[in-house]
């Protein structure tokens, strides 16, 4: 496969989301009053596979440990 190829797939593959974040409620329920999600954090964190850097997704972490 050659690097054009590879680039493509990176490209068009989706993103990994939340496994906290509720789509439908757009709720977070990493946090212990499940808040609403903002679009910022929504678009920084919540649908992308960027969520491990999230507040909320690691203190749900911790607790949960």
């Amino acid at each position: 496969m050659d690097t054009c190829s590879i680039f493509h797939v990176l490209e068009s593959r989706q993103p990994e989301l939340c496994p906290y974040h509720d789509v439908v409620s757009n709720i977070c329920k990493a946090s212990i009053s499940s808040i609403t999600i903002d679009r910022d954090r929504n678009s920084g964190y919540c649908s992308t596979d960027n969520y491990d850097n999230c507040a909320l997704f690691l203190a749900k972490t911790l607790r949960t440990k």
